[in-house]
């Protein structure tokens, strides 16, 4: 079997949505999950998860950075928190 150009790229490119996924999403997830376990956020965490996805599947380049720069994903996770616990009704 040989690999051609566009594996390798597909390969790459899912390997980084997968580490997205474990930088960015789980760590606001087990931090809303410690300070607010009742929260839709937490309840629903496979529908958060799936969103989580399909937006980094689409805008997954716009947050590479996140992967490498530990102040960046730091960054992205407090917004996103914040952002999350502001809104709750």
């Amino acid at each position: 079997m040989e690999l051609n150009l566009f594996e390798v790229i597909l390969a790459g490119y899912l390997s980084s949505i997968l580490l997205l996924m474990w930088r960015l999403w789980w760590p606001c997830h087990k931090f809303i999950a410690k300070i607010r376990p009742n929260h839709p956020v937490v309840r629903w965490w496979a529908a958060t998860f799936i969103i989580f996805l399909l937006g980094f599947i689409f805008a997954g380049p716009m947050v590479w950075v996140c992967i490498v720069s530990d102040e960046m994903r730091e960054k992205f996770c407090a917004r996103y928190v914040v952002t999350i616990l502001e809104n709750e009704k």
